[in-house]
């Protein structure tokens, strides 16, 4: 049973890389993961086979496991760090694998799994180390990966006019959550085990829980996106022209002053108005920004000043006023509300609903009932 898991396991692996190799379009997300998946693989196929690796190669492959962290953690950051590039300082996180190579590259290879008594094996105290070492690996790779979610989910408001799974990273926090479930209580028994001697299980459980995590990742992560790549508009028109005194690129990289703020404030309520961008359901900060010729910093210090509000919020009160005008308009009697807050959009009733109250004070059905009573929208 045990060796039917970890062949499935591996063959799931190895479906892995397949998929991330492939999968268009190309970001570095895909990399982290097809790395992932192909040291996975290796872990797998060294449990298939009949010798044990150190036999013949000294480091064996248990240092691999130093780097899955790693990879896990630079996959989050690829996601969730706008403009994400791998910058030589992210070099040391290859430290402690390379130590752990060659350090046991220069003493007997003991197997991770043999046997822990020091007394008939005492060349296993390095493994005990090693171990322990990458327990804390483990718990600050996990720590450090919610810590960077929880930040990008905050920094959501004041880029993306909508929230969807896409941005949100939900399932990367399921899946956070399972790997303390699974992967914690599978090394915290293994640690027992074999460094502190105590027995309390008979089996390992990692190939099972790699074998469970390698189809979540797989399954996940072929749907998840580059979260700051500029989504295709439904519509093209011509760019407005955003004044500020000069032209708005001269002020890139710098504060903007209070008259600058006020003329592009205006100029981009008008560019709102006119050309209505919002009703791409996907439209974000830097759409806005490639629209108007003008920087991401300033168009945020531009609606945070200008404005007094978030991204999402500018753009959701004129999708707001979008739906209100619709809704008396004729020629969309016969939509629904639901239906007309999507072409105004919105992504999702809930977040329509939620919205549409805090801006008018009413629910789209009361404020049909009160305001247009006659209209018959359904």
């Amino acid at each position: 049973m045990y060796d039917i898991v970890r062949v499935i396991g591996f063959v799931q692996s190895l479906f892995g890389v397949l998929i991330f190799l492939t999968k268009r379009p190309k970001h570095l997300s895909f990399v982290f993961l097809t790395i992932w998946m192909g040291l996975i693989a290796v872990h797998m196929g060294a449990g298939l086979l009949p010798f044990q690796v150190v036999e013949f190669f000294r480091p064996g492959v248990f240092p691999i496991m130093f780097l899955t962290g790693p990879l896990f953690y630079l996959y989050i950051s690829s996601l969730a760090i706008e403009d994400f590039k791998i910058k030589p300082i992210q070099l040391l996180h290859l430290i402690p694998f390379l130590l752990v190579v060659i350090h046991r590259s220069t003493i007997r290879g003991v197997p991770i799994s043999g046997i822990p008594d020091l007394t008939e094996n005492p060349d296993y105290i390095y493994n005990k180390i090693y171990y322990s070492f990458l327990m804390i690996s483990v718990f600050a790779y996990w720590f450090f990966g919610l810590k960077l979610i929880l930040k990008h989910r905050k920094n959501i408001p004041l880029y993306f006019s909508n929230y969807n799974s896409k941005n949100t990273l939900t399932w990367l926090i399921f899946v956070l959550s399972l790997f303390l479930v699974l992967f914690i209580t599978s090394f915290f028994t293994f640690f027992m085990s074999k460094v502190l001697e105590l027995e309390i299980a008979r089996y390992s459980t990692l190939s099972f829980n790699l074998t469970i995590f390698t189809f979540i990742m797989v399954y996940f992560g072929i749907n998840q996106n580059a979260i700051y790549e500029k989504p295709a508009m439904r519509f093209k028109k011509p760019k407005p022209e955003v004044q500020a005194n000069n032209s708005a690129p001269k002020y890139i990289g710098s504060s903007l002053t209070s008259a600058q703020i006020e003329s592009l404030s205006k100029s981009i309520n008008n560019y709102l108005k006119e050309q209505k961008p919002y009703l791409n359901n996907q439209y974000n900060l830097q759409m806005m920004a490639d629209d108007l010729d003008i920087s991401k910093h300033n168009l945020s210090q531009v609606i945070n000043s200008g404005q007094k509000k978030n991204f999402y919020k500018f753009i959701n009160e004129f999708r707001v006023e979008e739906v209100k005008e619709k809704l008396m308009d004729p020629s969309y009697k016969h939509y629904s509300i639901l239906g007309i807050a999507l072409e105004c959009g919105f992504n999702s009733k809930t977040t329509f609903n939620r919205i549409f109250k805090e801006e008018t004070g009413y629910t789209p059905t009361e404020y049909l009932k009160n305001k247009l009573p006659q209209k018959g929208f359904k």
